[in-house]
């Protein structure tokens, strides 16, 4: 039976994972507020007694290794942790590394191109660690006050707001900011010192407030760019890094698109009504429209991502050529349009890109 949390009512076994992300509140300050609520349920405690499980300062956790990495997590997932795909395709090596920097609190930045899974591999491991995730887009306007905090009326009360930041890293979460090349650079300015070794946040906008990070506050962000700018064409508003800024990472994945047979699983795993031969087809006119990008032939790619969506809306409608139009050649310009098309046509064949082509022809001679 679970038991109820004094100050929201939220019914959990053990309220120490709880409190934390949720209240940001040690166990010491609960009782004292609330003296005769208990922390974890009966139920709970009998699993406790019966299982291998390690005490913290932050309650009783469990140790779990993962692709040979060895962590200690919560013993069940709570606030903001994100959830488990099982279908998720892992590429073992890079996981065990990415897992590696994890565990030794590294500054950690994946590059790679975009619809590659630099983001999704993050989540799905945090999802297999019970690690809450925060996560935010860099692009887009991101300010200082979304990062950090600002001050603000609630309630006729003026009250300091924290940012994702701050509140991330007391509750112990992995802190995910995406497209980290498309950032303010006065923004980057404000993290500086939190990303060098046993960094603290100081929050100016709050009186100089030091916000010391939980031990299990981690910083990943991701990068389609390697933070020299974009040579390709490819990711316009990118902008360049600041080198002080680059140097306090210490660990830089470089994230390609997975090699063709593992593609071709991931395709297959989020459709699965997709015959392996015909995903198969679609990875090879991938490889070759990745290729012709290598060598300035378009400005386009084909990421994984606008694969599974190709696959999909074939699945949806039964009609590859529909299918390819909607979810790529729609986004291209009329130059990539034709080559990329020339390139799906030569691996899936004129009998099923063609179709409406050789309707239209036949149509116009009667």
């Amino acid at each position: 039976m679970q038991i109820y949390c004094a100050l929201c009512g939220q019914k959990e076994h053990e309220l120490l994972s709880h409190l934390r992300q949720v209240h940001e509140m040690i166990p010491d300050r609960y009782r004292e507020r609330c003296k005769d609520a208990p922390l974890i349920s009966e139920d709970m405690a009998a699993y406790i007694r019966d299982t291998r499980l390690v005490a913290t300062e932050d309650g009783v956790k469990k140790q779990v290794q993962l692709f040979g990495v060895e962590f200690v997590t919560d013993i069940l997932p709570g606030h903001l942790v994100p959830q488990v795909d099982e279908a998720y395709v892992f590429q073992e090596d890079l996981a065990r590394q990415v897992l590696i920097s994890l565990r030794d609190n590294e500054k950690i930045l994946l590059v790679g191109p975009t619809g590659c899974g630099k983001s999704t591999l993050v989540e799905q491991l945090a999802a297999r660690l019970n690690w809450p995730v925060v996560r935010v887009a860099a692009s887009g306007g991101l300010t200082e006050s979304d990062l950090l905090g600002e001050w603000t009326v609630r309630e006729g009360q003026t009250v300091f707001n924290y940012g994702f930041l701050p509140r991330a890293m007391r509750m112990g979460a992995v802190c995910l900011i995406d497209e980290i090349d498309g950032m303010e650079p006065s923004v980057a300015f404000a993290i500086h010192q939190l990303m060098e070794d046993q960094g603290k946040l100081v929050l100016l906008q709050n009186g100089g407030e030091v916000i010391e990070p939980h031990d299990n506050f981690r910083l990943v962000t991701t990068s389609n760019t390697i933070g020299q700018g974009d040579e390709s064409g490819l990711y316009t508003g990118t902008r360049v890094l600041n080198a002080a800024f680059l140097d306090r990472f210490a660990a830089v994945f470089r994230m390609s698109y997975m090699p063709a047979d593992l593609e071709v699983e991931v395709i297959r795993s989020r459709v699965p009504e997709c015959k392996k031969s015909l995903a198969q087809k679609f990875v090879r006119a991938a490889t070759d429209v990745r290729k012709a990008r290598e060598n300035d032939e378009v400005y386009c790619t084909l990421s994984t991502r606008r694969l599974i969506e190709l696959a999909r809306k074939h699945v949806q409608l039964g009609d590859l050529s529909t299918a390819l139009e909607l979810a790529v050649l729609n986004r291209l310009q009329s130059e990539d349009r034709q080559v990329v098309f020339e390139v799906c046509q030569r691996h899936m064949g004129g009998d099923m890109l063609g179709q409406k082509e050789v309707n239209t022809d036949e149509s116009q001679k009667s």
